[in-house]
């Protein structure tokens, strides 16, 4: 007789095997892994679910989930349905789902962030609310990104199929977060303030007719910060308001759904900031204060008497690679105060705060924060799996197989000295601008010297914005000669100021301890002989428009989306290339200054006589010559072609695709990585571990490790 109970317990135990997350299974198969120091982008919208899974949005890496309260964290994206890279709002559903609100519509995905499906398509879904029947869910809409006019769309089967309400909501208002009675599945709130794209009056609307009609409710005395019920057993319309009226903090008490306010604000102390029930004690309110900071202190404000008296908290953060800093963290969610606090009321002392670089959670109610993205290896940091970076640059070292450095934008220039399993910043103040404090900075270009292990040469500088027209921030060119540990700056013979600095390259056959250089400044190529000591202008690029230079077999190259040059005997002249290749190329501008418009070559890879050259545009692709560029055959199309790299080991050629960069918009032609085993043909996809196929650099060791830049994820490593 066979043994049914073992075969039973066999097939249990190999279904949970089954049943672990996508990310889990990732993390041990062969396959692209995120490898940053943490933190980075702007995060909203953090979400605590009943089953206790951890989601936090982002503005340009999708969602990212955790399960075991924030120890790690993964990607979902567009491998598991969600199609577009900028989350708006979310809520967790009692029935195991998660609903997201994007700049694309609204997804509805497991509690795991698989199984995403969209299931309202257009608009900006700014807010999310659940109500008291979990049937009935309610969203606000803007009609798109930078829009005001809001209207409210009611779901009856827990938020799978969608309808307009009639709403009479004022066509001013910005939504940032919305409410619901505790009971009364018909009572829904819309708060409108400042959000990320577009500022509305900071005022509330009720509606008690599930959204079909709204009335103004909040206290109407200075700016509405928050409204939100006390979670009281024993009066379930007891609600609390916070305003800011002529800089100072007020807070009011409803004992009617805000029909009748009442002024409890102390008369010593003026509390104002983001309202945190406890549905466990409904004389305990929280508020956190941001609104009111004074240089970079938030607070924590907590009353044990429904709001008789309160005690004030500075707050502060441990652990994170930003130490002590909080100009950067325990700020605000670009998306609004009320995107930025996620914790469920029946265990309020779980609270997650999210801002425009990093993830923090307390555990005790707000009293006390730690850092969420990232841990300690040795002196140097490791992130959790959430970083939502944009890192521009990869640059393995040819002396050292385990250093690499990493350029991002925002968190600047980085280094690991153990094949990226933990990461040392670079920054200093005085060459990071507006990061005057070294907690970061833009890189765009780094190049390690191939024989020199502790020589690094590196771009940085301060804010990137407005740099379609000259940055407003000056850029450097730094030498270091201790892996970065110390700096010298490279300025004779480049211009003054340096607005836009990219393109390191090296010349390998020069002396190794007084290399030729080229880089590119302000559009122009520039040369040194002697390692950066002095620079000479070479190539005064037409449109000032250079972006990158080269070594190859057959001399230094110099692209712009004006043409692709070449450095022979001391001449440069332009490479002959094919009407379809240049076709559409956009002279003057800059891939990442000009995001949408650019189209142009971006990159170049080399083996002897062999070129390929990597052209983003509609109908553009990879390029292949066999005869050092004389003639020229499209070997692969794609519309977001961004890299292309000869592995040193297999001769095997990768390509890459992104259709975003330093900002989300996530295309259905963003295939990712492509490699080929000649660079000619049979190219196959390798973009296993990725969240969405965006793939803007590849870089491949003189050992044959192979790291990716992906937006989003950051820099990846295949392994």
């Amino acid at each position: 007789m066979k043994n049914w109970m073992g075969l039973v317990v066999i097939f249990l135990i190999s279904l949970v095997s089954c049943q672990q997350s996508q990310g889990e299974l990732e993390s041990q198969a062969i396959s692209w892994k995120a490898t940053n120091a943490g933190g980075g982008g702007a995060f909203n919208s953090p979400v605590i679910t009943p089953e206790g899974y951890w989601a936090v949005g982002s503005d340009l890496g999708g969602v990212y989930i955790s399960k075991n309260s924030g120890a790690s964290w993964y990607a979902t994206g567009s491998r598991y349905g969600l199609n577009v890279t900028h989350i708006a709002a979310m809520a967790a559903h009692p029935a195991s789902k998660l609903l997201i609100g994007t700049d694309g519509g609204l997804y509805v995905a497991t509690t795991s962030g698989t199984n995403t499906r969209r299931v309202y398509g257009s608009g900006y879904v700014a807010a999310i609310v659940v109500s008291a029947d979990p049937n009935i869910v309610y969203a606000a809409v803007h009609p798109q990104w930078n829009a005001l006019s809001p209207y409210v769309i009611r779901s009856t089967d827990a938020g799978e199929t969608w309808n307009t309400t009639s709403s009479n909501l004022p066509a001013n208002l910005r939504v940032v977060g919305m409410r619901v009675h505790p009971v009364d599945p018909d009572g829904v709130w819309v708060i409108s303030g400042e959000g990320r794209f577009n500022t509305g009056p900071k005022q509330a609307y009720f509606s008690t007719t599930g959204g079909q009609s709204f009335i103004r409710l909040d206290p109407q005395q200075g700016d509405l910060i928050d409204a939100a019920y006390a979670q009281d057993s024993n009066n379930l319309n007891l609600m609390y308001a916070t305003t800011v009226l002529n800089g100072v903090g007020q807070v009011f008490k409803s004992l009617d759904t805000g029909f009748n306010w009442s002024n409890i604000t102390p008369a010593t102390q003026k509390p104002s900031g983001i309202l945190l029930a406890d549905a466990t004690n409904a004389n305990h309110i929280r508020i956190i204060d941001l609104d009111q900071r004074v240089s970079k202190d938030s607070f924590l404000w907590e009353s044990t008497n429904a709001g008789t008296s309160w005690t004030k908290r500075l707050l502060s953060v441990t652990g994170g690679w930003s130490g002590a800093d909080e100009k950067w963290g325990l700020g605000s969610s670009f998306q609004g105060y009320l995107q930025t606090i996620g914790y469920n009321p029946s265990t309020p002392n779980t609270v997650l705060w999210v801002d425009s670089q990093f993830v923090r959670k307390s555990s005790n109610g707000g009293r006390t924060w730690a850092d969420a993205v990232s841990r300690v290896v040795n002196t140097n940091w490791r992130s959790r799996g959430i970083d939502n970076v944009v890192p521009i640059v990869v640059e393995p070292s040819a002396a050292d197989p385990n250093l690499v450095y990493g350029g991002y934008m925002d968190m600047g220039l980085w280094r690991t000295d153990d094949g990226g399993a933990s990461w040392k910043s670079l920054n200093v103040p005085q060459y990071s601008g507006g990061w005057s404090d070294a907690v970061g900075g833009n890189t765009l270009s780094v190049l390690a010297d191939p024989s020199r292990a502790d020589v690094v040469w590196a771009q940085v500088g301060g804010n990137l914005e407005n740099c379609n027209t000259p940055c407003e921030e000056p850029m450097y060119l730094l030498k270091s000669t201790n892996r970065g540990a110390n700096w010298t700056q490279l300025s004779t013979g480049l211009p003054n100021p340096i607005r836009r600095l990219e393109g390191l390259s090296l010349v390998p056959t020069s002396s190794a301890t007084s290399r030729r250089l080229y880089v590119v400044a302000n559009g122009d190529v520039y040369t040194s002989g002697n390692d950066g000591s002095s620079w000479q202008l070479s190539h005064n690029c037409p449109n000032n428009d250079c972006i990158k230079t080269f070594y190859t077999a057959s001399g230094i190259l110099a692209i712009s989306p004006s043409g692709i040059w070449r450095l022979q005997s001391g001449t440069w002249q332009p490479l002959s290339l094919p009407l379809d290749m240049t076709n559409g190329w956009s002279a003057g501008l800059h891939y990442l200054f000009d995001l949408w418009d650019y189209v142009g070559p971006l990159d170049v890879a080399s083996q002897g006589s062999k070129l390929w050259v990597a052209v983003k545009g509609s109908g553009k692709g990879i390029y292949y010559s066999a005869n050092n560029g004389q003639s020229w055959t499209r070997v692969r199309a794609d519309n977001y072609a961004r890299t292309v790299e000869v592995d040193p080991t297999t001769s095997e050629v990768y390509m890459g695709s992104s259709s975003a960069l330093s900002q989300g918009g996530f295309q259905a032609d963003s295939n990712g990585v492509y490699v080929s085993p000649n660079g000619v043909n049979s190219w196959v996809a390798r973009n296993q571990g990725l969240a969405y196929k965006f793939a803007s650099s590849i870089s491949i060791s003189a050992t044959g490790v192979r790291w990716l830049v992906s937006s989003g994820q950051g820099v990846m490593k295949w392994y």
